[in-house]
């Protein structure tokens, strides 16, 4: 089935498309991509998605792919203001399919910022994650905490340098915009994200949640280690959380790490398509 287009735009300018994949059952995941990932990226896991009778709805960040903006200096943003985005999004999907049950659900950065949602609009069905967890670096290995500090302290310097994060250029994320580098790197320090928003305390609102929760963490993740998950998790104490890790075996290529999954769906496509079904 062709997707639809839908035309997000938010308060402050910035807009987007929106890319619906409708499927039979009237549930819906709405999707965040990882960081420096566009929306185009997820298609074949929209298309096996939907054939399992899950619809879902490919949001598209502020800054790449079909966005109206690019990060450069004198043009920043924050997670605020992709929050913003996505509620925006969420709204359009809604609007358009006013009958559907929406998920919330992300890869990476979005898996936190589907989190961060969720508090934000406990209107939603509830959570998956996948490949998700908290920067904070005491959560990762020990051997890793020298790495962790230095991307702490050197990520928010060099955007401050170039007026933005040229993530492309040192194989970290894409082009990102210099704030919302810095936000990263305050969650990545204090493990916290009540620095976000001004009007509201998200780790306040993250321990009230008690909506299901599918989290699927692949074995070989550097990136988002099983510590890093448990980090995620611990904020969300009250949630049904239902924790499943996807191993080397459980894919066609024989790689289960941060990003091979997408070039093989299908594993985390019928472990996402049964906790959603069965909770219907």
């Amino acid at each position: 089935m062709t997707p639809e287009i839908l035309h997000v735009a938010s308060a402050d300018g910035a807009a987007a498309e929106l890319i619906v994949h409708p499927a039979d059952q009237g549930e819906f995941l709405y999707w965040l991509p990882a960081l420096g990932v566009t929306a185009r990226h997820y298609a074949r896991f929209a298309e096996l998605l939907a054939t399992a009778g899950i619809g879902l709805a490919r949001h598209e960040w502020r800054g790449a792919g079909s966005s109206n903006l690019r990060a450069r200096r004198g043009v920043d943003w924050r997670y605020r203001d992709l929050l913003a985005d996505v509620a925006q999004g969420i709204q359009a999907l809604r609007a358009r399919h006013p009958a559907a049950r929406v998920w919330i659900g992300g890869h990476s950065l979005g898996a936190q910022l589907a989190a961060l949602t969720l508090a934000r609009d406990p209107s939603l069905a509830g959570l998956v994650l996948v490949a998700g967890g908290i920067p904070h670096w005491r959560r990762f290995p020990l051997w890793q905490w020298p790495l962790m500090l230095g991307l702490v302290a050197g990520f928010p310097a060099l955007a401050s340098a170039c007026g933005y994060f040229p993530g492309q250029r040192i194989g970290f994320a894409g082009r990102e915009a210099k704030s919302l580098m810095r936000d990263w790197a305050g969650t990545a320090w204090s493990g916290r994200y009540r620095q976000v928003l001004e009007d509201g305390n998200l780790d306040a609102e993250l321990a009230t949640l008690t909506h299901p929760l599918l989290a699927l963490q692949l074995r070989d993740d550097r990136y988002a280690p099983p510590s890093s998950l448990a980090g995620l998790l611990a904020k969300l104490p009250r949630t049904r959380a239902q924790t499943q890790c996807l191993a080397r075996a459980d894919f066609g290529h024989g790689r289960a790490d941060h990003f091979s999954w997408m070039k093989d769906p299908q594993p985390v496509v019928q472990r996402i398509a049964a906790f959603v079904t069965a909770r219907g």
